[in-house]
């Protein structure tokens, strides 16, 4: 290890920002609500995902055995590509092992020399890496305004953003999206709706549901509201082409298991059907208790309809000292701090499943007020 490093480890190592593992039991009694997980419908545990996932490793076994340009591909892959496309009315779609590795791959691999990127300020590390990694003309606009670069914008530019943001749980701002893109017909424009996917809309097409066509490519994950794991990239024909014939993330990486992708075709059938329908009903209903819970003790918190919910407290200190004494008591959550939100912004950040109840959200709320009321007679 170089003495730079060594020395931006023993700094980290002493301040709020050390970041730490949890390792959690199959079974774990003491734990009351999982606050700190990304599985919004609850489909890692769904009876149909889990036994298409296991039915698929008789078939296949457990690993796809190599690159989806050697012996990687198989019919379960091809199968998910094209359910996926379909459903997000896109030519057609491809399957990558992470979100991160999508959104790097298609940055890094279609950005032509001569556009610039434009990227909402707020955007995931995997999109500012693919964009640094493109080495293209790049620059931030203002959250979750893209009319404010309309003007800016030529033929052949890219706008990158998200349909829902992982720290905030809001959107991309989706009516300007759509009439930047009225506007601006030419831009292409890539939204990564990872947050979005199987969570909003009727059919859970995320948060581009009624305008599927302002994205030009679309990626997402199966780690989150699929309950998976693995990521896709929807877009054009020639676009996925592309991506195959190009893209060092997808032709150097061995292929997620044929099993993973049975089981997320099988949490896509879920997330279509009537039962995927309850569940998002449920789960919106459930954010909308959380923000209400917080606005009734004035606490600052940032507005939002989504699974992902945050308050913001006054110091890193107290953003993690307020997560630990709630994970101690069986509220798993997770303080978020500098780099991975903005030096003034600490928070906790819950991610709400559908598996909670409102009688679960009332009770940890009079947990809170127990800890309010004792740290206001100190």
């Amino acid at each position: 290890m170089h003495e730079s490093l060594r020395h931006k480890l023993k700094q980290r190592m002493s301040s709020p920002q050390m970041r730490r593992r949890r390792c959690r039991a199959a079974r774990e009694s003491s734990v009351v609500l999982d606050f700190s997980k990304n599985d919004y419908l609850g489909l890692s545990q769904h009876p149909e995902v889990k036994k298409q996932f296991v039915d698929a490793a008789n078939e296949w076994g457990v690993g796809s055995t190599g690159s989806p340009l050697l012996s990687g591909y198989s019919l379960a892959h091809q199968r998910l590509e094209s359910e996926l496309s379909e459903w997000l009315e896109k030519p057609a779609g491809l399957l990558f092992s992470s979100g991160f590795a999508a959104n790097v791959g298609v940055l890094s691999t279609l950005v032509s020399d001569t556009s610039k990127i434009y990227a909402d300020k707020l955007v995931h590390a995997s999109l500012i890496d693919g964009i640094t990694q493109s080495r293209q003309r790049f620059k931030r606009y203002a959250h979750s305004q893209p009319l404010t670069i309309a003007e800016a914008l030529k033929p052949g530019d890219w706008l990158v953003t998200e349909g829902v943001f992982s720290m905030d749980g809001d959107d991309a701002g989706i009516t300007q999206l759509i009439e930047l893109k009225k506007r601006q017909s030419n831009t292409t424009v890539m939204v990564d709706d990872a947050h979005g996917i199987g969570v909003l809309g009727d059919s859970g097409k995320g948060a581009l549901s009624n305008d599927l066509g302002v994205a030009d490519i679309m990626t997402g994950t199966f780690g989150k509201a699929f309950g998976v794991g693995g990521a896709f990239v929807c877009a054009g024909q020639d676009t996925i082409e592309a991506l195959i014939q190009f893209c060092r993330e997808y032709i150097y990486s061995t292929a997620m298991p044929p099993a993973q992708a049975a089981a997320a075709s099988a949490a896509l059938m879920v997330i279509k059907d009537q039962e995927g329908r309850e569940k998002r009903e449920h789960l919106a209903q459930l954010a909308q208790q959380f923000q209400l819970e917080m606005s009734r003790r004035g606490l600052v918190y940032i507005e939002s309809s989504t699974p992902i919910q945050s308050w913001l407290l006054e110091s890193e200190d107290s953003a993690k000292r307020m997560a630990g004494e709630l994970s101690s008591l069986g509220y798993l959550c997770r303080a978020i701090v500098h780099p991975t939100v903005p030096k003034h912004s600490p928070r906790i950040r819950f991610s709400l499943n559908s598996n909670m109840q409102p009688a679960h959200i009332s009770q940890f709320w009079h947990v809170v007020d127990g800890l309010l009321e004792r740290d206001n007679a100190l």
